[in-house]
Formats: structure tokens, C-alpha cells, sequence
């Protein structure tokens, strides 16, 4: 059985997200945790004088959010899907500290949040909770969902790279599964840095050739452009369903999501983001 963690704030991204995550595991066995993290309002958290349980303002934002979560587990509920069972989680903490202690608390294998940003000229870019959740949370895949993405199957997915570590098959496994499931059509797109590869670099890249055995793949390339304008015009030329990342800190997710290159997350609107991450290596 999975285990999905639904981080919500009830807002229309979030329940869209649960849609999204709801529909790509339809046909599997799921327990999902809806997580609201909710804040006791006139309080700061870093207060000495935070409010605890008893206190009225404390219980009345508790009861909100077990109120909210209650409506929102009962809509999912209704899709009657008996595949899925689902479990609300009120949690008074900092996001990233609740999420961390849930995955390593319930097993996660996957995080599907919704991403609010501030608008701008192109539209919504990721907003900074699903930017820090990708980059901080290392323990299990992120899978990011713009508001109006919606599951309709994977037919293409992008998969950049630098060839500058070498994958390990269960770093990318999340990436494998779904192309088990959907059979898609893997784009990986290396944004050169310099023209030709290093040793390394080409043994990276027959490393995950052999890892990737069995799935479609074809390779790609641009030279001399910015990684998330890169990234974003191939995607968009390909009208691609998922951008899946592998982080590393200080890699190539690093400098995608660094100030002020993270506004070129902005170019991702329409097109969820799944992030994996390189395990520590002995």
C-alpha cells in the first residue's frame, strides 16, 4: 500500500492537488494523509508565550482545522474509491518540522502539494512553502501541482540533467514506477555548461541509460541558456505532463531554485513538477 502525504490549506490549489493525486493512484492501493498545519492567529510561534492546548485561543484553531479537515476527508471520501483510505492530521508546527516528522512517522513514499504563488506577468509561479518543501524534504519524492494542472496521464515527462552524479536506480524509482504505469516518452535534457562531456559526465550518462532498461527515452540538449529558461521552452515546445528533477544541494536543482533564478520557476505554470533526491552516498 502507498502512503501520500496531502499537505492542504484548504484553499483551491490544495483541493486541486488532492484531485490530481487522487486520480494518478486510482487504481492503487493508498492510504492518504491530509495534513493541515494550522496557525494560532495574533501568535507567532518563535513566541515564548505561545498559546498550548487549553488555551481558547489554541483550541479554537485547533477545532477549525479538525473542522476543515473534516469537510475536506469527507469530499474525498465521496469519490468512493475503494482503493483509498484517508486520515486527517491537524498539526500546529512549522510546515517543513510537521512534514519531516510525517514522513519519517507514517512511511511516506510521496508528497502531492499544491503550489500558491504571487501573481505576475506571465501568471502564478511556485509559491515558497512547495519551493522550500522541494528543495528541504530529502526523505521522500515532492510532487508539485499548479493550480490548474490536471491529472490526464503521462505521456511525456522532462527529465533534466547535469550528468554530473550518477543516479542510483532507487533515486530514480519514482521516475521508473511511472514509467512502468503510463509508458511515456522520457525527455532528458541536458543544459551544457560546456560543450563537450567529461569522462565523468558520459559515464553518468550510460549509468542512467542502463537504469532506465525497458522505458522510451530519447536525449536532448541546449547549450548557453539560462537551466529554468531552458527547461520552460523545452517543456512548452513539448507540451510535456511532468518536469521530474532529481536534487542535489549546491546541483543543478540548487541553482534552478536560487535567488533570483527561482522567478524562472514561473515558466512552470501549467506543468506539475515531481523532485526526487540523491541519497547519501558512503
Amino acid at each position: 500500500m502507498k502512503r501520500i502525504l496531502l499537505p492542504t490549506d484548504f484553499s483551491d490549489h490544495a483541493q486541486n492537488a488532492m484531485a490530481y493525486a487522487t486520480e494518478l493512484y486510482k487504481h492503487e492501493e493508498c492510504m492518504f494523509y491530509v495534513l493541515n498545519v494550522f496557525k494560532v492567529y495574533g501568535y507567532s510561534t518563535t513566541n515564548i508565550m505561545y498559546p498550548e492546548p487549553g488555551n481558547p485561543a489554541y483550541d479554537a484553531a485547533f477545532n477549525e482545522s479538525r473542522k476543515n479537515l473534516k469537510d475536506t476527508v469527507r469530499r474525498l471520501i465521496f469519490a468512493k474509491n475503494p482503493k483509498h483510505s484517508f486520515e486527517g492530521l491537524s498539526k500546529n508546527n512549522f510546515l517543513l518540522d510537521a512534514i519531516n516528522h510525517l514522513v519519517e512517522e507514517k512511511g511516506i513514499d510521496m508528497i502531492v502539494m499544491g503550489t500558491k504563488g504571487a501573481k505576475n506577468a506571465r501568471g502564478i509561479n511556485y509559491g515558497s512553502n512547495a519551493v522550500t518543501v522541494m528543495e528541504k524534504v530529502t526523505a521522500c519524492p515532492v510532487l508539485a501541482i499548479p493550480s490548474q494542472a490536471e491529472f490526464m496521464g503521462y505521456r511525456e515527462i522532462i527529465f533534466p540533467t547535469s550528468y554530473e552524479v550518477p543516479y542510483k536506480k532507487s533515486e530514480i524509482s519514482p521516475l521508473l514506477s511511472i514509467a512502468k504505469e503510463f509508458k511515456p516518452m522520457i525527455r532528458i535534457l541536458h543544459i551544457k555548461e560546456n560543450e563537450q562531456l567529461t569522462e565523468t559526465q558520459i559515464e553518468n550518462r550510460r549509468l542512467l541509460e542502463e537504469n532506465l532498461d525497458g522505458a522510451k527515452y530519447s536525449f536532448h540538449s541546449l547549450t548557453n541558456i539560462d537551466p529554468a529558461v531552458g527547461i520552460s521552452c523545452f517543456t512548452e515546445s513539448r507540451n510535456a505532463d511532468l518536469i521530474a528533477l532529481v536534487n542535489r544541494k549546491h546541483g543543478f536543482l540548487y541553482r534552478l531554485t536560487e535567488k533570483p533564478v527561482v522567478k524562472g520557476i514561473s515558466f512552470y505554470t501549467s506543468t506539475p513538477i515531481m523532485v526526487m533526491h540523491v541519497q547519501n552516498r558512503s
